[in-house]
């Protein structure tokens, strides 16, 4: 780590997590004031758009939107935000503090490569791959995916069950103890809103991503997924990496292959994630990407830790 003169830094109370968001959070703009202050930052995403050979700058600072959304664009622009406050991060703040880290879904390629598990480079490759064929079969198998809010789990899984007499629907994100998120066909997930809404669930929205992620709609990506992810130079992880399937900590080559071969099938228990964390005593959550999804879920649902996002940590903190 390499501290710069008169860079304005805040006090990370130790343990510290550093989490990295899915798709869902992108929009035009982002990465912009932080590739503004930051050189390491700016590199970072023109070094992503030498690998990648794509408009990363333009599409990230700028949209346009309906280009931004397309998936196989989503997930390279994201990835490659996060690796630019990552790298942001890496400069201003002591990395021995970093206690875990773990992404959401597509954030959790870039946990891997913060990890030290996989090189940037290849991070960079294979989440190009992963939205390419995600929007492949998209348009073979198409599907939705819909989010609830204030229902148990035993409410949420008795909707499923209903809804599956109109196609197939799986859980697709445990994103804590009140909010989940269903993958399906179009016919089931809209059957689903209107059993969830019938429910008086606090919030039901079909989100604007299209295609089913986390379910048996996305089978024939992840066999081809599988191929490129076990011909990946994988290292073993040099800070402790928590598992979207398991919410365990994945301390081997072999174990973060696996949970990355099952990537695009399995759900992401991230309020495993969170109790893990938990019991690790994790007392600073830095979400480094777009937002502040994952940081505002560690607020509501892990006791006394204090949360930062990307923005709040580098933007404003230099700008004071």
């Amino acid at each position: 780590m390499t501290l710069h003169p008169n860079v304005v830094t805040a006090a990370l109370i130790p343990p510290v997590a550093l989490l990295f968001p899915g798709q869902g959070v992108q929009r035009p703009g982002m990465g912009v004031e932080l590739t503004r202050l930051f050189p390491e930052a700016d590199r970072a995403i023109s070094r992503a758009e030498e690998i990648l050979q794509m408009p990363l700058r333009r599409l990230c600072f700028e949209g346009p939107v309906d280009e931004l959304l397309r998936t196989e664009n989503i997930q390279p622009c994201l990835v490659a935000v996060s690796y630019a406050a990552f790298e942001a991060f890496s400069q201003r703040y002591d990395t021995s503090q970093i206690a875990v880290v773990a992404g959401h879904s597509l954030g959790e390629i870039s946990a891997c490569a913060a990890s030290g598990a996989i090189s940037w480079e290849d991070a960079l490759l294979l989440v190009r791959e992963r939205g390419r064929l995600m929007a492949e079969a998209a348009f073979t198998n198409p599907g939705r995916m819909l989010a609830i809010v204030g229902l148990t789990e035993v409410q949420v899984e008795d909707i499923r069950c209903q809804a599956s007499a109109a196609g197939g629907i799986w859980l697709a994100n445990l994103n804590s103890p009140n909010q989940f998120i269903l993958s399906g066909e179009a016919s089931a997930i809209a059957a689903a809103e209107r059993l969830a809404t019938a429910a008086n669930a606090r919030r039901v929205v079909v989100l604007d991503i299209p295609l089913g992620a986390h379910s048996p709609l996305m089978s024939r990506a992840a066999s081809k997924l599988a191929e490129t992810v076990r011909a990946l130079p994988l290292r073993t992880p040099q800070i402790p990496l928590i598992a979207n399937g398991t919410g365990f900590v994945l301390h081997s080559v072999n174990a973060v292959r696996s949970e990355l071969v099952g990537h695009l099938l399995r759900p992401v228990l991230w309020a495993r994630t969170m109790a893990a964390m938990q019991r690790m005593r994790v007392a600073t959550v830095v979400e480094l990407g777009p937002g502040r999804v994952l940081a505002s879920l560690a607020a509501k649902h892990m006791t006394g830790v204090v949360t930062w996002n990307a923005d709040e940590l580098l933007v404003d903190e230099q700008g004071r």
